[in-house]
């Protein structure tokens, strides 16, 4: 079975950084994504371009035009993942605490108030990314779950 997806990618126009974001069933929930992470991020852009390439992509710039987003069209024969979970028990949630030595300021994606578990299922369109990873208290990125605590990924997916 394949499908037609539209993955989001956020890449830097002039250092070869390129991130995949997720991917969506349509463009405007790829486009829902994007403001999401903005959201969770509390970035305001009031110069928001839509740009149509060539090649069918929709490229989104904001602000500093030496980034982008870039929405693509693309066929895939597995299924999206996941969006939908249960919350993890307070046990699971200790456990994996005690298992990853996680500090006080840091939060599982379990742990998060809803809205922002919400956004980072919009915006990731996977709930196992989305629960790989520690958030401060407002659902920003710290850094990969069991990767070194002085690795900090707040930009991973910029």
């Amino acid at each position: 079975m394949t499908q037609t997806v539209y993955t989001n990618y956020w890449q830097g126009r002039y250092n070869d950084i390129r991130k995949e974001h997720g991917s969506y069933l349509t463009e405007e929930e790829a486009i829902d994504g994007i403001k999401a992470w903005w959201e969770l991020h509390k970035e305001k852009h009031a110069n928001i371009n839509y740009n149509r390439t060539n090649s069918g992509a929709l490229e989104i710039t904001y602000g500093n035009h030496d980034y982008v987003y870039r929405i693509e069209k693309r066929t895939i024969s597995e299924k999206l993942p996941s969006r939908s979970y249960r919350l993890k028990k307070a046990g699971e949630i200790q456990s994996l605490r005690s298992k990853y030595m996680i500090d006080e300021e840091f939060y599982l994606f379990d742990e998060l108030a809803e809205p922002f578990r919400d956004r980072l299922v919009l915006a990731m369109a996977d709930v196992q990314r989305a629960r790989s990873f520690l958030y401060d208290s407002e659902g920003r990125l710290i850094r990969e779950l069991g990767s070194k605590p002085n690795r900090h990924l707040s930009g991973a997916l910029s």
